[in-house]
């Protein structure tokens, strides 16, 4: 039986009629995209951010697009590689704390600066609102899909008690990044690079006497079982997390699988993420009250420290620039008086 054009058109019509689509052919292939982390399924920004994500752009999608996961580095490296492994295309997302390799990322690096944010909510929203320095420079390999500011790093230790300025001196404390190092060395603490999937067995075997890291992360990463002192309300910065795509990879999906992809991801979800690390982080602190010692700064301490940071900041906005990158400009867009 031949088909002409006219029985064709009439069948499309009927088709449009009873509320079915057309769809061209070539919006009907499926994507996989590979999902690369350091963390497990089981971390908050999996269970609670990403797992969900990746099911509602399935559905949305009628299953056009999947997002395969890949956690606590199934693709092989090391965690301060997820981000190169996204760029070169080895993972299509990759979720990373870019201060593991702060040199790379030398304006991200700056976000992590005492005073760069009231809390989780407003650095999360500077990220985006700032987002042009990233994507116009140091992370242009990348389109963002969520970025969020952690909550306020606390400092964790086994043995000894950190009260005041003088208690940080000498004590080895695991740190996220290059940023934060520099602020555990203006304490007088000596700085231990690490990932944070390493700071129980440091700790536990003495390598080092404690972690500066999110009450958060105390959770996640179990630190509720080894450490007995918790100080918080210092003064220093915040770690941000990203969640960033293969570029070109997102600008070969059809118009409407991106448009999917844009729909579900940017500023919306990412709050989402900085409330789920504070309400994790609320948590934490109250596990840690019932059998440990947690320890507020006084506000004349909390002077304190801030003075100790001031020449360090000034130092890291003039280093930065001097490398080419804007970092005064950034410091500013802050509120930062550099």
């Amino acid at each position: 039986m031949f088909t002409t054009r006219r029985m064709f058109t009439a069948g499309a019509a009927a088709m449009a009629a009873s509320g079915y689509a057309i769809v061209p052919l070539r919006a009907q292939q499926k994507e996989e995209l590979k999902l690369a982390t350091f963390v497990p399924l089981t971390h908050y920004g999996m269970a609670q951010i990403l797992t969900p994500w990746a099911q509602e752009v399935a559905k949305l999608s009628g299953d056009r697009i999947s997002v395969r996961m890949f956690p606590s580095m199934q693709l092989g490296g090391k965690p301060p590689e997820l981000y190169k492994q996204m760029a070169r295309g080895l993972s299509d997302i990759a979720f990373t704390l870019p201060g593991y390799t702060s040199a790379e990322f030398p304006l991200m690096a700056l976000s992590e600066l005492p005073e760069m944010a009231k809390d989780s909510f407003d650095g999360t929203r500077k990220l985006w609102t700032h987002s042009r320095f990233f994507t116009d420079g140091e992370m242009k390999e990348g389109k963002p899909l969520v970025m969020w500011t952690g909550d306020s790093a606390a400092i964790m230790t086994r043995s000894k008690a950190v009260r005041t300025l003088e208690d940080m001196r000498g004590l080895k404390i695991r740190t996220p990044s290059a940023a934060q190092s520099e602020q555990l060395i203006a304490l007088g603490a000596t700085p231990i690079d690490m990932p944070a999937g390493q700071i129980y067995n440091a700790i536990e075997r003495g390598v080092v006497d404690g972690a500066m890291i999110s009450m958060a992360g105390a959770i996640d990463f179990k630190l509720l079982e080894v450490c007995r002192y918790y100080t918080i309300d210092a003064p220093i910065g915040r770690s941000p997390f990203i969640v960033s795509m293969n570029k070109a990879r997102y600008e070969k999906l059809p118009a409407d699988l991106r448009k999917i992809i844009d729909d579900t991801t940017g500023v919306e979800i990412s709050l989402k993420a900085a409330r789920v690390i504070q309400d994790q982080s609320d948590a934490a602190l109250a596990i840690a009250r019932k059998d440990k010692e947690v320890i507020s700064l006084s506000a004349d301490e909390q002077k304190r420290w801030s003075a100790a940071f001031k020449a360090l900041t000034a130092a890291q906005v003039s280093a930065i620039e001097k490398t080419g990158a804007p970092a005064r400009a950034f410091a500013k867009a802050y509120g930062l008086n550099v």
